[in-house]
């Protein structure tokens, strides 16, 4: 049985779509244009006040009474240097470390924007190109790699570090995997040994995994995969017939398959299937039915999964929190 856990998401990385009311006033994505777009003090305010309220311990508890083993945590870089427009707070990382352990759970310490953006995307922070194989990127990122693995690799709730989320990559793949040997290198001197080290499979699942393998880098490598039917065009296409085939039969395959070469993590997915697949059909029963299918492939075939996400204000498949019941039934 895979060990369970949830996101963390939009809590200590802003995310429009996910929490709106904290872009009031903003034009631009991505937790940067927070800072830049008002006043400086304005904005440490507002963000002060979000990460204050958006999770707090009562969600920790909430959490653990639940069943789950580990929450999935998502930090940039700026959390730990207040410049680049940013507003840091490591002191919200240090405290969720604190009630994990009060509560029981494990933490998978997710580095989720680097340096110059590993995907232009605003979960990276910034919205735009792609810059952390720039080398002035690449060597802070690896700084904070080591910042990181020195600071809250022995703490004794780390489950696994998360050297990059959902990087962007097209022929320079070998970039990429140049990133991770040096990462898991640096992380591996610092973490305790029983800690894993987790790579992105940049959505090119097969090829990553054969080209870390060939690395030998070592028994505590697992590779995350992100698992969605949402936001192609073959998957709107989808009934939802084929969308649970899908599930059993593709997704059964990739994942036993990516098994055999190391542990794997389904780092993010949902419950959440594109609208046309959902019309003429009992939309809370079709959702639940697609959650528990998810579940007895992940639990099947991957070390660890984690939902995505934990929390969201207008609730609905993407807050497990306040659907919970739902796909429960």
């Amino acid at each position: 049985m895979a060990l369970r856990g949830i996101n963390l998401g939009g809590w200590l990385i802003a995310e429009r779509w996910m929490t709106p009311s904290l872009f009031e006033g903003v034009i631009g994505h991505g937790e940067r244009a927070i800072a830049r777009e008002l006043p400086r003090d304005v904005a440490r305010k507002r963000l002060r006040e979000h990460r204050d309220t958006f999770i707090t311990e009562k969600d920790f508890r909430w959490i653990a009474r639940h069943g789950f083993d580990f929450v999935r945590l998502p930090v940039g870089y700026w959390l730990f240097y207040d410049d680049e427009g940013f507003i840091s707070g490591e002191a919200y990382l240090r405290q969720a470390f604190a009630w994990a352990e009060k509560y029981g759970l494990k933490v998978v310490l997710d580095f989720h924007g680097l340096q110059g953006s590993q995907n232009g995307q605003d979960h990276s922070g910034q919205v735009g190109k792609v810059k952390l194989y720039r080398r002035k990127h690449m060597k802070r990122a690896l700084e904070t790699v080591k910042y990181l693995s020195e600071t809250y690799g022995h703490k004794p709730t780390l489950l696994a570090f998360e050297l990059i989320n959902e990087p962007k990559v097209h022929w320079f793949v070998w970039r990429l995997v140049r990133y991770y040997v040096k990462a898991y290198r640096i992380a591996q001197r610092h973490v305790a040994p029983e800690v894993k080290i987790i790579v992105s499979d940049a959505f090119q699942p097969l090829r990553l995994a054969r080209a870390l393998s060939r690395k030998r880098l070592g028994e505590q490598l697992v590779l995350d995969v992100h698992l969605y039917q949402l936001f192609s065009a073959e998957d709107q296409a989808l009934n939802y017939e084929q969308h649970l085939q899908k599930v059993n039969e593709e997704w059964s395959v990739l994942t036993r398959e990516l098994s055999n070469y190391m542990p794997i993590l389904v780092g993010e997915w949902s419950a959440v299937l594109p609208e046309p697949a959902l019309k003429m059909r009992q939309r809370d029963t079709a959702q639940s039915e697609y959650y528990k299918v998810q579940l007895n492939v992940f639990n099947e075939h991957a070390w660890a999964h984690s939902y995505w996400s934990y929390k969201t204000p207008e609730g609905g498949p993407w807050s497990y929190r306040h659907y919970e019941s739902t796909l429960q039934k």
